[in-house]
Order: C-alpha cells, then sequence, then structure tokens
C-alpha cells in the first residue's frame, strides 16, 4: 500500500511537468537512453570536465556539480544515460578508489603518535550518530531493528570532501590524520551492527556466526596488515620495477583486496582501506608513482562515481511523497547535528583550532552508496520500503553538499605542515656523477629511505657551460640510478641541475626536495690539500643542513651484514648525537636488507646497552668488544659487511679516524654518519 501510494502521488507529481518538456523528451523517444559506448564515454567525461567549471561558476563545491550533473541526466531527470554495467562499474571503483586513497594517504607515523586521537574521534563518531539516528528513525515510526540499521547506515562516513583536502597539501595534518584512522574504526563498527542486524532478521544469530565473523574479520586485517606488505615488498624488488607494473599491482590489489573481504563477510571498502594501508609505505608523497596513482582516481574514478551517486537520485519521487521528504529530513537533521557534536567534542579534546574541526566534520558527513547498501539490504529483509529509500537519498545528497561546501570553507584555513619533524629516510638526497660508485650509493640511500616509506633523489650537477653530450651522458647516470633504486624497491626522483659550483647545486637539491639525508661518495682518503674528505665533502658537510652520510664504496654487490664501530671517542657529549644517528642507519639497512646487525666497540657494553637504547630498531643489536677495535677491525669483517662510524664534530677524529677505518675496512662498503 505504502508503495503504491508513493507511486500514485510521484505520477500525480509528473502530470504538472510543462507539457514543451514532455514533447521534448519524446523527440528522443528511442534514442535514449544512450546505449553506444562511445556515446556513453563521451557524455559521461563531457560531465566530468564540465561539472566542477559550472560549480566553480556558480561558487558551489565541485563535487556538488558531479553529483547534480549526474542526477541531470540520469534515469529519474532527462534520461539520457542510464545506469548500465559500465557506469556503474566505474562508480564502485570510484568509491573503493576514495578509501583506498585514505589509506595511502594515512601519515603512519602521526597515527601512531596520535593514535589516542583517532581512537577517541572513531569512538564518539560512532556512537553519537548510532544513538541519535537510530531515535530519530524509531521516533517516526520505524520498527527498532530497522532504526538500528538506518542508524548503522549514518554512522560510518565516506570521505567526499578528502579530494579538497589533499589539494591543500593537508593530508599529514594532525586532524586530518585523526579523522582518516577514526574512518576504519567508525566503517567497521557501522559494518558489525550491519551484519548482526541482517542475521537478527533472519533468525541468523547464534555462536556458528559470530565465530565465522569473528575469525574472517581478524584473518583478515592480519592478512591485509603484516602478509600483504612483504608480499609487496618481495614484488616490487623482483617482478615490479617497472612503475607501470607497480601502478597495475597497487590498483588490482585494491580490487583484490575489496572481493576478499566481501566473501569474508567484511564491506568492501574496509578492505579498500586497508588495502591503501598495506601499500601506504610503497608509495611515497610526491613520487612518480603516487602521481599516476592520485591522476587516474582523481580525474577518472572519483568524478565517475560522483556521477554515478546522482544518477540513483530521484528528486521527481522523492519530492511527490512528503513522508520521505520529512523523514529524510528528521534522519538529516539527526546526522548532521550527531557528527558534528562529534568532531566538536573530540576536537577539542585534541585541542584542535576551528577550521581544523571543521575539516574533521567535512571528512566525517559525506554520505554515500555505502549507506544506501545498507538500506537496501534492510529492505530486502522486508524492515524498510521505499519510502526510507527515498529518505537516505535526500540525505546523500544534501551530505554532499555539506561536505563539499564546509571543506571549500575550512581547508583554505588550516596552514599546510607536517604532523611532526621529517624522519631521516623522508627524502634522501644522493648525487651521481661516477658510474663506477652509483650502484653502492643509490642501494645504500634506498635502504635508508624505505623504513620511512621514503624517497630517494638522485641529482646530477652540471656547469652553466655544459655541452649537450655532457647533459645527455648525465642523463643516462640519472636512469642508471632510476633503476638501481627501483630495484631496491624504492621510489626515485631524478634531475641534471645546472648550478654554478657542484657543492651549491647539491645544497641547493637538498633544500628545494626538503631533503632529510644527504649521500656523499667518498673515495676512502684525501692528500693534505683536500682537507678531511675532499675539498667538495668537505664544503658539503660544513654547510649542509641535514645528516650527511659520507660513503666509501666497496666491491661487495649486496649486504650481508652491518657493522656498527662505536670508539672510546665516540662516547663522550660531542659523539652522542653522530653516534645515535650511526645507529639509526645501522639498523635502518640492517632491517632493509634482512641482514644481522652488530656493534664492535673497545668500551663496556653496558656503556653501548644504553645508547642503543635510544634506537629502540638497534636495541636487540649484539655487542661485541674488542680492544683497538679500529686496528683488529680487518681481522671482524667478511665480504658483504657494511661499516658504520658516527663522527663527533671534533676534527681531528672527523679526519684521521675515518680514514683509518677506511683503511681498516679496505674492500668494505664504509659510511661515516655526520650530524648537522
Amino acid at each position: 500500500m505504502l508503495r503504491a501510494h508513493g507511486v500514485a502521488r510521484s505520477r500525480q507529481f509528473r502530470t504538472a511537468i510543462p507539457a514543451t518538456f514532455i514533447e521534448a523528451h519524446r523527440m528522443f523517444d528511442g534514442l535514449l537512453p544512450l546505449t553506444d559506448p562511445g556515446a556513453v564515454f563521451a557524455v559521461l567525461f563531457l560531465l566530468v570536465l564540465l561539472g566542477p567549471i559550472a560549480a566553480d561558476r556558480l561558487r558551489l563545491p565541485s563535487i556538488i556539480g558531479l553529483v547534480v550533473a549526474g542526477m541531470l541526466i540520469g534515469p529519474n531527470v532527462a534520461g539520457i544515460l542510464d545506469q548500465n554495467t559500465f557506469i556503474e562499474t566505474i562508480g564502485y571503483v570510484g568509491l573503493l578508489y576514495l578509501m583506498f586513497q585514505g589509506g595511502l594517504d594515512l601519515d603512519l607515523e602521526g597515527f601512531a603518535r596520535y593514535r589516542r586521537d583517532s581512537v577517541v574521534f572513531g569512538l564518539i563518531t560512532f556512537i553519537l550518530p548510532m544513538v541519535i539516528c537510530t531515535w530519530v528513525a524509531h521516533a517516526m515510526g520505524m520498527d527498532l531493528l530497522a532504526a538500528i540499521i538506518v542508524g548503522s547506515a549514518l554512522t560510518s562516513h565516506t570521505l567526499l570532501s578528502y579530494g579538497t583536502v589533499a589539494s591543500f597539501d593537508l593530508t599529514k595534518n594532525r586532524a586530518v590524520t585523526a579523522t582518516l584512522g577514526a574512518t576504519l574504526l567508525a566503517v567497521v563498527g557501522a559494518l558489525l551492527v550491519l551484519a548482526v542486524g541482517a542475521a537478527a532478521a533472519r533468525g541468523d544469530v547464534g555462536a556458528l556466526f559470530w565465530i565465522t565473523f569473528s575469525f574472517g574479520l581478524i584473518g583478515y586485517v592480519v592478512v591485509m596488515l603484516y602478509a600483504v606488505p612483504r608480499f609487496t615488498r618481495w614484488f616490487f624488488t623482483g617482478l615490479g620495477q617497472d612503475r607501470q607494473v607497480r601502478l597495475t599491482f597497487l590498483l588490482s590489489g585494491m580490487g583484490v583486496a575489496a572481493i576478499v573481504a566481501g566473501l569474508v563477510g567484511i564491506e568492501p571498502i574496509v578492505g579498500a582501506f586497508l588495502a591503501g594501508l598495506a601499500f601506504n609505505r610503497f608509495v611515497p608523497s610526491g613520487t612518480v608513482i603516487d602521481d599516476r596513482v592520485r591522476v587516474i582516481g582523481q580525474s577518472v574514478f572519483i568524478p565517475a562515481f560522483l556521477i554515478s551517486t546522482g544518477m540513483i537520485l530521484d528528486p521527481l519521487g522523492l519530492f511527490a511523497d512528503p513522508r520521505a521528504l520529512l523523514l529524510g529530513g528528521a534522519l538529516l537533521g539527526g546526522m548532521i547535528l550527531s557528527k558534528w557534536l562529534s568532531a566538536e567534542i573530540s576536537g577539542r579534546l585534541m585541542a584542535a583550532t576551528g577550521p581544523e574541526r571543521g575539516i574533521m566534520f567535512s571528512l566525517s558527513v559525506g554520505q554515500a552508496a555505502g549507506a544506501l547498501a545498507a538500506v537496501i539490504v534492510a529492505r530486502d529483509l522486508g524492515l524498510v520500503g521505499d519510502v526510507e529509500v527515498n529518505a537516505i537519498v535526500l540525505v546523500i545528497l544534501v551530505s554532499a553538499l555539506v561536505a563539499g561546501w564546509t571543506a571549500d570553507r575550512f581547508a583554505p584555513l588550516i596552514q599546510s605542515k607536517s604532523s611532526g619533524a621529517a624522519s631521516l629516510g623522508n627524502r634522501v638526497v644522493v648525487p651521481v656523477s661516477n658510474p663506477r660508485t652509483i650502484g653502492s650509493l643509490v642501494r645504500i640511500a634506498a635502504q635508508v629511505a624505505a623504513p620511512d616509506s621514503g624517497a630517494v633523489v638522485a641529482v646530477n650537477v652540471l656547469p652553466f657551460d655544459a655541452r649537450p653530450e655532457q647533459v645527455a651522458a648525465h642523463k643516462g647516470l640519472a636512469a642508471k640510478a632510476e633503476k638501481v633504486a627501483l630495484a631496491s624497491g624504492s621510489e626515485v626522483l631524478t634531475s641534471v641541475r645546472i648550478d654554478s659550483s657542484t657543492v651549491g647545486g647539491v645544497l641547493h637539491t637538498a633544500v628545494e626536495q626538503n631533503g632529510t639525508a644527504l649521500v656523499m661518495g667518498w673515495k676512502g682518503y684525501a692528500n693534505a690539500r683536500e682537507g678531511l674528505f675532499g675539498s667538495v665533502i668537505d664544503q658539503v658537510v660544513s654547510r649542509s643542513p641535514i645528516p650527511v652520510l659520507v660513503c666509501r664504496a666497496g666491491d661487495d654487490d649486496a649486504t650481508k651484514r652491518v657493522v656498527v664501530v662505536v670508539t672510546q671517542e665516540d662516547v663522550g657529549p660531542a659523539g652522542e648525537i653522530g653516534t645515535r644517528l650511526a645507529f639509526d642507519v645501522g639498523s635502518r639497512i640492517a632491517r632493509q636488507a634482512e641482514v644481522d646487525m652488530i656493534v664492535v666497540s673497545d668500551i663496556e657494553e653496558a656503556t653501548v646497552r644504553s645508547r642503543l637504547a635510544s634506537v629502540p630498531a638497534a636495541a636487540e643489536s649484539e655487542v661485541v668488544t674488542v680492544e683497538g677495535v679500529v686496528g683488529r677491525l680487518n681481522r671482524l669483517l667478511r665480504p658483504g659487511d657494511v661499516v658504520i662510524t658516527g663522527m663527533p664534530p671534533a676534527t681531528s677524529r672527523l679526519g684521521r679516524g675515518a680514514r683509518r677505518l677506511a683503511r681498516a675496512a679496505q674492500g668494505r662498503t664504509v659510511i661515516v654518519v655526520v650530524p648537522h
């Protein structure tokens, strides 16, 4: 009866449509909706192009232009396009991509540092909307079980305004990081409620259901966060040394993760988000692979998703039944109020600014096809009817408007900054000019960068009067450096820089690329006129704003063991920073090469252990005590060893000690870590 009444009202409403519009529509009978693949493709991407432009002219968020464009050309208005398989597929991929990109961009270090913020916001933005929206739905006449499912549909959220946030370079903002972490908790919580509610409606809630669901969820999370990253590193260092192959691997991994999530009873968008987390460290921000992933998603998948979302909207049917408007308005008010309260309470607890709280609200208020899917599940179970479905459609449309408007309102008010000091391996700059040492230097740089999901910046510096053949030769060296870095599983940026001096070119590159460490090639000795390491390296070390890793390349093609040398001169106050950096570099290389790290020293083991404690990743390393460590070092070393030592700023130690160590470790790679 309810559905028949809604259909009758819809027909009555449609009789009010101007006759000219009806006649115009009849002219295209048999032609619409478009079915030719080329025509469908052309119309879809014309909307992708023109929708944001029209929205910008009207001073509306771009996502609104895409959603409204989809509604206007959809089957419920003009009927130009129908919800065919192609549009449904690309729109669904866009929904997955939104969550996938959120996982890729999540600042893992910031999340670990501020995980309390994510947990608090996740719980609040789940509980408050769940309670308020369930109460509103029940007060509007729904059965309690149906009201609970509708409430669960509105507790989760889709990151509709994430593109705007990313365009303002706010992905590492503390509030954004907390919201991305909270998204996972809210979506999983909504999934649990929906799964239990649907099982209760079918009468399937029992011990077997809970055992299957719990083990499936736990097992899936473990595989995604522990097994997949290891497999990805193996793939990138083997078959995936080409960026096109890596891009295909990432996107197919997103799809497979969504499929497997559905098979084990988990919402596919949760799988896509976890896939983004699993690949997070393999897609460093600002690199070529990161740019390719963003371009294909933000220019194809996300716009197609927003258009496909607009195509399901039926404004005529919605306004034909006042009860759908009344219920939709009530649910919309409850959802917006609860999401705003959640952002305000959580934001104030984490001392977020007003604009940051606004961005938290913007990211968490958007609803999309996920909410509609949950209500359709309830309809298929006979718990709700078409009125409730149309009400959720209204919530989706208005929430997109609110998310877009608030993002445009608050994002420009937030200063772009990192969530904390950049780690040592975030951007490792390495000058490459000697074909014989490129492999060793770039491999060391890649091993230092990998634990931070950082990137190698390989730079060639040429003078202003460089001849074209010199430029071409150095581009070849940059290409070789890129190949070595990709083979090590890391991303790389290459450039041939024209500068007045080698020193200036290296330091300018380090500043421009936000370098966090600098790897300089060294021959292992310096004559009296060259100073400590050599004239160029000495100038770089004295002027560098970041730590410098002075590296004498050895004869070995692979790293078999990492040996950190600590002497009596390194344990004083002046040598503490250098020693700690040496332990950090050593633990990074050992972890990435999957080899052991040992500490060789001529001081007491307890003293060495106290210094190792400052670097948790190196704390369990073996300590070998030897008198006269530098003189006896050659007896302890074996092929494949990488020898590392930290330098205090004492000039005598910096020169003589490094040269003695290089002579003692003849044939082995030696790294002298010099703090800035």
